[in-house]
């Protein structure tokens, strides 16, 4: 079952809780302060209505002065009384709102880490999806538009398995979806803990081999479904493995493409390969025996060994610190001033953020090991079923597109992009190169990218894909 990042630092949310407590006492402090003085300022109003009035009620007393003239007098000075207490009403409780949103905002971030994450789904409707297949540890969900479709092809975006609930990848294939490739699906990656150990009664390895084949049968199906090959998208992470699948199942690919993906790990310096190829091979070995659990009887994938997540996750955060403390200080900021509509995207954002999904352990081990250290799928030294292949091997007729992003320090747009000047076979007007000026999640959240990036990818794919013929 997914965790929440935050169970990994304990320590710091018991502080964190501990914080609260001086929070929520200055708070309620404040406000019953604030329905004091507001009780007693219409008290003094009340006051002074009965004084003025009495006053008004004595004035045929008042002997040969003009009646008329002081009562005007009185008007006057009951009016100005009037507006000095609404003013300083008015001014006391300003502040002390302020000051209650300020402490409301505050508990409402510290809130943000400290209480359960909100389990993460796709947004889709589900009358809107559905599932198509269910492989050990993928699920192929239909998010098609309900128009009649003019393009046979299926468009099958593959969510990135890096910690997260695959929901990331759901903005960029509503995008494309809603731009004309109408027939789309999302491939949505399982938490490690829902894979079972065994399949048909043989044990099952979650390594790129058996991801591979689960790939296969993707694309398999979605063919089987419309008679055509499918668009191949890649966010992040499985783009070398779909590539592998695709060199393997020429067949099966329409197009292929990928945003974000560490194509060509030597292509650009990257703090993670870097730092993989420093520290050795042998380094997510020792990782995994110390961040390594069983998956318990409660769950689908008991016995399975399992890298915790949340570790992973931090990874990330230590990456992007800079950029994640700038964005709490923004948050902390809306919150405070009452910037919901701002605050919630962030918070949104980061309860995604911080639901950890848990790695099969082979998985992670090949990971690291042939494509940050070896990049063995641009060396051509990768093998799978007993075949080696590599980059030189890709089909020649299948258009291929890549986008990268300037700011992305987990796939640097060297990374990202390199793999395309290795591509000769591949007619030049079948390329597409493309670097944007995001980081990583720009790839894949960014309305402006997605406008100025993925609508050519669109039109890149809507030229080469197979339409309906009218008629």
């Amino acid at each position: 079952m997914p965790a929440s990042f935050m169970s990994a630092i304990t320590p710091i949310l018991s502080g964190m809780e501990l914080v609260k407590v001086p929070i929520k006492a200055t708070d309620t402090w404040v406000e019953l302060s604030d329905q004091l003085i507001t009780y007693e300022i219409d008290m003094m109003k009340n006051i002074n209505d009965a004084a003025w009035n009495t006053t008004h009620q004595l004035l045929p007393w008042a002997g040969p002065l003009s009646h008329n003239g002081i009562s005007k007098f009185l008007d006057i000075c009951q009016e100005s009384a009037d507006r000095l207490l609404k003013h300083t009403k008015e001014s006391i409780t300003t502040n002390f709102d302020r000051f209650h949103q300020e402490r409301q905002g505050e508990l409402e971030f510290i809130k943000l880490f400290t209480e359960e994450v909100p389990c993460q789904d796709w947004s889709i409707r589900d009358a809107s999806r559905h599932v198509l297949l269910d492989l050990p540890s993928l699920k192929l969900i239909d998010i098609s538009a309900k128009a009649p479709h003019s393009v046979q092809n299926y468009t099958v975006v593959f969510a990135p398995r890096a910690g997260h609930h695959s929901n990331i990848a759901e903005q960029t294939a509503i995008y494309m979806r809603d731009q004309g490739l109408t027939r789309m699906a999302v491939v949505e990656q399982k938490c490690a803990e829902d894979i079972p150990l065994f399949v048909d009664g043989k044990r099952h390895h979650e390594d790129f081999e058996n991801q591979i084949e689960q790939y296969r049968q993707v694309l398999e199906h979605v063919r089987k479904l419309t008679g055509h090959p499918a668009h191949l998208v890649a966010i992040c992470q499985p783009g070398p493995l779909l590539m592998m699948t695709l060199i393997l199942n020429p067949d099966l690919g329409k197009t292929f493409g990928s945003a974000g993906s560490p194509m060509h790990t030597e292509a650009e310096h990257g703090y993670l390969t870097d730092f993989a190829r420093v520290m050795g091979e042998d380094y997510i070995d020792k990782l995994i025996s110390l961040f390594c659990h069983t998956v318990s009887d409660e769950h689908v994938g008991v016995g399975r060994k399992c890298f915790d997540g949340r570790i992973h996750v931090l990874g990330f955060y230590l990456l992007g610190m800079d950029q994640h403390l700038a964005n709490f200080n923004n948050l902390l900021s809306d919150l405070r001033h009452g910037n919901q509509e701002a605050a919630e995207r962030q918070k949104v954002f980061y309860q995604w953020y911080n639901y950890v999904l848990h790695f099969p352990v082979s998985f992670i081990q090949d990971t690291y090991k042939k494509i940050f250290i070896r990049n063995e799928l641009i060396h051509g030294t990768l093998e799978i079923g007993g075949r080696k292949i590599g980059i030189q091997d890709y089909p020649a007729s299948v258009p291929i597109w890549a986008l990268g992003g300037t700011a992305d320090q987990i796939c640097p747009p060297g990374q990202a992009t390199g793999h395309m000047d290795l591509l000769d076979s591949v007619a030049p007007e079948d390329k597409l190169t493309m670097t944007c000026d995001g980081g990583h999640m720009a790839l894949f959240r960014s309305q402006r990218i997605l406008k100025d990036y993925y609508s050519r990818i669109v039109a890149f794919l809507l030229e080469r894909s197979d339409k309906r013929k009218r008629g």
